[in-house]
């Protein structure tokens, strides 16, 4: 009988440890590199503009008023050697741009390094089989500035 219950004391625990350590977020942005580059593929689950659901389940969700997404990259890769690679929907080639570890973030953009339209990935947006990348830009509707995200998730 004692036996049976550290066998059950010892699976909870490393039932409880795993639970934990796959919804931590990263800590720094070294370690969230190494979460990012270890999956070979992320796959898009879900568009926000200003904090409002655009696409969410393969699906674009017209927005009142709201900018309206009609090419985004469905894939991506996060490859060692900072090469991000994604590839737009309904398109096979990839589109290649840049990502670098940075003291406070990872960021992603051009590969001649202009710096603007830039991505950021923060470390506490970034899980085990799941990250989340923002930029803000006037771009899509200027004056105004608009903030877009785009979570990703492993892809199976």
């Amino acid at each position: 009988m004692p036996f049976r219950r550290f066998f059950v004391f010892i699976l909870l625990a490393f039932t409880a440890a795993l639970t934990i350590s796959c919804g931590r977020p990263a800590g720094t942005p070294q370690e969230a590199a190494e979460i990012l580059t270890a999956v070979p593929e992320w796959k898009i689950e879900e568009i926000l503009v200003n904090d409002a659901v655009t696409f969410k389940d393969g699906k674009m969700t017209q927005q009142f008023g709201g900018i309206d997404f009609q090419r985004y990259m469905e894939t991506v890769q996060v490859k060692k050697g900072g090469v991000f690679s994604g590839v737009f929907k309904g398109e096979s080639t990839p589109f290649l741009l840049k990502w670098q570890v940075n003291d406070s973030d990872i960021t992603v953009g051009a590969p001649e390094g202009s710096g603007k339209g830039e991505w950021k990935v923060r470390p506490d947006d970034v899980r085990k089989g799941s990250f989340v990348m923002k930029t803000q830009s006037t771009a899509y509707d200027y004056p105004r500035m608009t903030t877009i995200a785009l979570k990703f998730k492993a892809a199976q």
